[in-house]
């Protein structure tokens, strides 16, 4: 489906949406909803240092150790490029020695966490270049909200997410209020949704912050 393109004003900085009653489709979209593609990511997952690493599962699906949480329990993790193919991504959350997922099988949990594990999983993107998703997130361990945030763009096809009730995605930078994210500062990007689309239908609460989208394929949502 096409979105139209209602104008809206709005300031630049967006508070972070507060849970609240009832599940749906939330979107804060800042100005002017404009038709304009997010070029394709090149690279695949490649952190940018401060204790996040890659591997992979047996059957090769990439599996991200997050960084360990702070005392509010939120894991920020940097990523010069960040894309999900086709086999999907896998958020290491899992304290125990081993722990089974729907994307990988069997894999070793994450000893970064120091038997902590996080309630909310930052990706943030500082390379330069538009995030590509093209498959399934699934955040292994316990549940926990997960926000991706690239000021260079994002575009969804075939995307979707496992073990999340909450999920955000933002062409916002992030900030900060006394250990947890406080909102966003949006000043471009362009959030696609193209080919085979976007399934959140799982996800409690699903969030769009962002400049402007462009929607020519279905999303699917509570």
């Amino acid at each position: 489906m096409n979105a139209a393109a209602p104008s809206l004003s709005t300031p630049d900085l967006i508070p972070s949406p507060r849970s609240r009653s009832g599940r749906g489709l939330i979107w804060t979209l800042i100005c002017t909803l404009v038709l304009n593609p997010v070029l394709p990511a090149l690279g695949q997952v490649v952190p940018a240092g401060g204790g996040t690493t890659v591997g992979a599962a047996g059957n090769g699906v990439p599996v991200v150790n997050i960084a360990a949480p702070n005392a509010k329990g939120l894991s920020h993790n940097r990523f010069t490029d960040y894309n999900v193919g086709r086999e999907g991504l896998i958020l290491n959350n899992a304290t125990g020695a081993v722990q089974q997922t729907q994307l990988g099988g069997y894999i070793v949990g994450n000893p970064g966490l120091n038997g902590r594990s996080a309630n909310v999983i930052l990706n943030e993107v500082t390379g330069g270049r538009a995030s590509r998703l093209a498959g399934y997130t699934e955040i292994a361990g316990p549940s926990a909200r997960l926000i991706v945030a690239n000021p260079w763009g994002l575009s969804c096809d075939g995307c979707g997410f496992i073990n999340t009730p909450r999920v955000t995605l933002s062409t916002g930078r992030p900030l900060f209020e006394d250990g947890q994210l406080s909102g966003f500062r949006v000043e471009d990007g362009t959030v696609l949704i193209e080919g085979a689309g976007l399934n959140a239908s799982n996800v409690d609460q699903f969030e769009l912050i962002t400049r402007s989208v462009e929607i020519n394929a279905a999303l699917h949502a509570r």
